[in-house]
């Protein structure tokens, strides 16, 4: 049922689109339009994976944003390949450079929150099972810290240098 769900909306995406751009231009030429998006995307992604290898040994490019890229440069052929103008039209997106850069740094700036919003819970739920234990002395037990506010956390985030942790 979940798997429905979740395709359902893509398939209702589709068929409107496909019916949008038939009653424009026909039904023959929006099969064609179709089936050249698809083959454009499945010429062009394996060009474009060998071109982002080729940058990555010449530029010394991180290996985070290679991951990145391939993966993206994956999901855009994936989706260029399925049948449907409006997913080969998403998966060419993907696949170009200027907005897979622009994919690429939302994802980026969503991975990070994820990854602070895990650093939060997985501290709350560690604090929550052990109460009276302090994570920030390691001097007599007894003595328990508060923990710090939001605002505390915050000003020591925005003062921080990578020197702190020399």
């Amino acid at each position: 049922m979940p798997f429905i769900l979740a395709v359902l909306p893509v398939l209702i995406i589709e068929a409107l689109v496909f019916w949008a751009v038939g009653s424009w231009l026909g039904v023959g030429w929006a099969l064609l339009l179709m089936f050249g998006l698809m083959a454009l995307g499945l010429v062009t992604a394996p060009i474009e994976m060998r071109r982002v290898g080729r940058l990555a040994a010449a530029q010394k490019v991180s290996a985070g944003r290679v991951a990145g890229d391939y993966g993206l440069l994956t999901a855009g052929a994936i989706l260029a390949g399925t049948p449907g103008i409006a997913s080969s039209i998403v998966g060419l997106l993907l696949i170009f450079p200027p907005t897979r850069a622009v994919a690429r740094g939302l994802a980026a700036k969503k991975m990070m929150k994820s990854i602070e919003d895990l650093g939060v819970r997985s501290y709350e739920a560690t604090a929550a099972r052990r109460p009276g234990t302090s994570y920030g002395s390691f001097g007599d037990p007894e003595q328990v810290i508060d923990e710090p506010d939001e605002s505390e956390i915050q000003d020591w985030t925005r003062n921080v240098r990578p020197e702190d942790f020399k």
